[in-house]
């Protein structure tokens, strides 16, 4: 299933380089947006996100056919903007300087989706950013009696004990 259709395209591109892109016969393709290379190219695009998007689990498809709002915008910005990469790789040369920023600019968000430093209005992705780190508190230490705290200035202090850096 496509994140966007041709009426999503040509909210992001001018129709008349669209129909001539689309084209194999030279002049415009009028009835572009029920040509069957379109339908393809689109889903092309929304195969793409989902391949970057679903590494390591970070989205389900199912949650980003469900999002709404400024990240459903956001999704068919990014869908069209790929499949109008895809349209240009059609006719090399052609319009390729013209949008070559816009693209590049989409391969990067995709690839920072990939990696997760980017999200859509997930609600879980988001929090999965906040950092929340747990572990014992000083009251739980005591409470545990430790040899190297009934012992003092034998053992190094706790805080000369505990790791300083973290491993990674």
């Amino acid at each position: 299933m496509a994140y966007a259709d041709a009426d999503d395209l040509v909210s992001f591109f001018d129709e008349r380089i669209i129909a001539d892109l689309i084209s194999d016969s030279g002049s415009p393709d009028e009835s572009w947006r029920d040509n069957p290379k379109m339908t393809t190219l689109l889903n092309a695009a929304s195969g793409r996100i989902d391949g970057a998007c679903t590494v390591a689990n970070h989205y389900l498809v199912a949650d980003l056919a469900a999002l709404t709002g400024n990240s459903l915008a956001l999704l068919k910005d990014l869908t069209c903007t790929l499949a109008m990469a895809m349209l240009i790789r059609r006719r090399q040369g052609r319009y390729g300087e013209e949008y070559k920023e816009k693209i590049e600019e989409a391969e990067t968000y995709l690839d920072r989706l990939r990696k997760g430093e980017r999200v859509f209005g997930v609600s879980a992705n988001q929090e999965a950013g906040e950092i929340d780190i747990q572990g014992p508190t000083t009251a739980t230490y005591t409470k545990l009696n430790l040899i190297a705290d009934r012992t003092l200035h034998y053992y190094p202090t706790r805080a000369r004990r505990m790791p300083t850096e973290t491993i990674g």
